[in-house]
């Protein structure tokens, strides 16, 4: 029987044989419509591998069988090319025949379900890499979004006017109620504008009064230079009224170096030098007060100290000044 189905599975060849080339055409367009072409390809698609399997179990049994009649023939003196032996022969080259078939036909699923896997390995790698870079592009935009919330711009530390000053003050071509009323990001920007217009005249306003204060610097260094050139003449006056003043009675230089050291006395002497020479000279002509002592001393001393800013502190630097300059009273 199976024989039988290989013989009708058998494709017919068609084999050139001598004639003309116009027999050969008809011969082989008569023959045309029996000529099928066999496809192992096309035969696996419709084949069920279970029955394959069942197949191939039969054809091994099969094959087992008539190999152990084939023995047992021989066994019982059947000669080599008896008929009995050559048919079970012929039985079991179809069954190797047909093992070879299923080999075949195993290697082929193997093959297709290779390269099926590998295929569909093909795409899970494409799909995992475009995971891979969706995922990327998903914490890029996380850290953007996260830089942005977290951004803080530098207008946030300037101090703006109020709303109510802004509208009062800004011109309408700044503040533009219309738009800033309903919106609360142009009237951040209209608030702005009108801060760097009021920060571009308050720099205008400090350039002018540089130029105005290096003016006045100037006038003040022409000023103190003819001063400077006052004093030599002024000291020589003084020292060429000295006689005058010796004959009058009026000693100014040294009562202007008294003064000058009067500076630098305590408080409570300072006072009573005043009080005194203010009564000499307008009760008692016999009075005279003047100032002995160190000078320098008494200049360091008058310095507050950088220690110590108690009251303590104070009080004996007015002792030890009180006891470097002394203030003595002629009568």
């Amino acid at each position: 029987k199976m024989s039988s189905d290989l013989k009708k599975r058998k494709s017919k060849v068609v084999r050139s044989e001598g004639g003309t080339p116009e027999t050969k055409r008809g011969r082989a367009e008569g023959e045309q419509q029996d000529v099928r072409v066999y496809n192992e390809e096309v035969e696996l698609d419709s084949r069920d591998p279970e029955q394959d399997y069942a197949q191939y179990k039969e054809s091994c049994e099969s094959l087992s069988t008539l190999m152990a009649e084939i023995q047992e023939l021989k066994a019982n003196g059947a000669k080599e090319g008896s008929s009995e032996v050559e048919q079970r022969r012929m039985q079991s080259c179809i069954h190797f025949m047909n093992l070879k078939k299923l080999n075949r036909l195993a290697h082929m699923r193997l093959k297709r379900g290779r390269d099926q896997t590998h295929e569909a390995k093909q795409k899970v790698d494409v799909l995992h890499l475009q995971l891979q870079n969706l995922l990327y592009e998903v914490m890029h935009l996380q850290k953007e979004i996260s830089k942005c919330l977290e951004f803080k711009s530098k207008h946030e530390e300037i101090d703006l006017v109020t709303e109510d000053v802004f509208y009062k003050e800004a011109p309408p071509e700044i503040s533009r109620p219309h738009l800033t009323n309903n919106d609360q990001h142009q009237l951040t920007l209209a608030r702005l504008d009108w801060e760097l217009e009021q920060r571009k005249r308050l720099a205008e306003k400090y350039k002018e009064s540089l130029t105005t204060k290096e003016k006045i610097q100037k006038s003040i260094e022409v000023k103190k230079e003819h001063l400077a050139s006052l004093q030599p003449g002024l000291n020589a006056i003084m020292q060429a009224s000295l006689p005058v003043q010796e004959f009058l009675s009026m000693p100014f230089e040294q009562t202007q170096k008294q003064t000058e050291i009067a500076r630098h006395l305590p408080p409570p002497l300072y006072v009573l030098f005043v009080q005194a020479n203010a009564y000499g000279q307008a009760c008692d002509k016999s009075l005279s007060v003047s100032i002995n002592g160190d000078v320098d001393e008494a200049k360091a001393l008058s310095k507050p100290p950088e220690d110590s800013q108690d009251d303590e502190s104070d009080s004996d630097a007015e002792e030890e000044q009180e006891k470097t300059v002394s203030l003595v009273l002629y009568l």
